[in-house]
């Protein structure tokens, strides 16, 4: 499942950067090339800081800002 751009995630419980689990941000970057998904770039609430997360590791919150909020 592709998460978009400005889309809350949270970080799950098997997620393999251990410190992060439980926090929630917003995809800012989305790796990607030849239609594959490798990855997010996630700007997280609690540490106003982004850090990349392999796909399996975030789930959507179902909560959506707009690009206006970060930029």
């Amino acid at each position: 499942m592709k998460i978009d751009f400005y889309q809350e995630v949270e970080v799950i419980s098997s997620a393999k950067n251990k410190e992060y689990i439980g926090l929630k941000g917003v995809v800012l970057g989305i790796s990607e090339e030849d239609g594959i998904i490798y990855g997010y770039s996630v700007i997280l609430h609690e540490k106003e800081c982004t850090v990349y997360f392999e796909k399996d590791d975030l789930i959507p919150t179902g909560i959506r800002f707009k690009r206006e909020d970060f930029y």
